[in-house]
């Protein structure tokens, strides 16, 4: 594994971390640009529609389909939680839900379904201790986490609903500041509310065949992905 994240050149690809059961973490790095933008898919290993379309991403910028605007370079976890994405179970090695397990002001111990175990302490997975890591090295200006879910939206966190709102334009979801339930421990609460990081989940319709989910939200992110490069970022919190 690499010292430094940034160590990562244009379009190569490094294991970035490993699980507890040994199971590799890649990252990937598309474009030199001075703009750095995170993606990750896989958090829930259960919700293939994410990490097959931040794959798709992977393979486009590879084969030559889809090219990195100047100016940007893109980061990519398609597999932040690789055991849970082999298995398609929502949870990682150790049964953790990596969307509970982040060190946020509201994190909690407490849950009513093992699915959403948050683990002993928070950031005690080392995929969690990773996408620390991401955010802090990295410094994205915009954080993307390909999910699904039966209400498919846009779920924004942090002051980025005009960047939810042009996504929307283009896949036709609806950008929410709210999915819906409480979500301690989470991506968008510890990038998005408690630092101003720009974090955008990607809520695909659960079921989606991927061509079409390809076809329905590749022009959505891409416009996301490029979002920043002609405007300022939002102001970080500092915690």
């Amino acid at each position: 594994m690499t010292n430094s994240l940034n160590a990562l050149k244009d379009g190569d690809d490094i294991v970035a971390a490993k699980t507890d059961k040994g199971s590799e973490i890649l990252l990937y790095r598309f474009g030199s640009g001075a703009l750095p933008v995170l993606l990750l898919g896989g958090v829930h290993g259960d919700e293939s529609e994410g990490f097959l379309c931040a794959e798709r991403f992977i393979d486009s910028f590879r084969n030559g389909a889809l090219r990195i605007p100047e100016g940007l370079s893109l980061y990519i976890s398609p597999r932040l939680n690789p055991d849970g994405c082999a298995a398609l179970r929502r949870t990682n090695h150790g049964n953790v839900d990596l969307n509970r397990n982040l060190p946020t002001g509201d994190w909690t111990d407490e849950f009513t379904n093992v699915r959403y175990y948050p683990g002993r302490a928070a950031g005690s997975e080392p995929e969690s201790k990773l996408t620390i890591r991401l955010i802090e090295e990295l410094d994205p200006a915009v954080v993307f986490s390909l999910h699904s879910y039966e209400n498919a939206m846009i779920n924004f966190n942090g002051d980025c609903e005009d960047l939810a709102v042009v996504m929307s334009r283009k896949n036709g979801l609806p950008p929410k500041g709210d999915i819906g339930y409480p979500t301690p421990g989470s991506l968008g609460t510890y990038g998005g509310w408690e630092r101003n990081i720009p974090v955008i989940t990607l809520e695909i319709f659960r079921g989606e065949e991927p061509d079409k989910s390809w076809e329905k939200h590749r022009e959505a992110l891409l416009d996301g992905f490029s979002y920043y490069l002609n405007r300022a970022r939002p102001a970080k919190k500092q915690v």
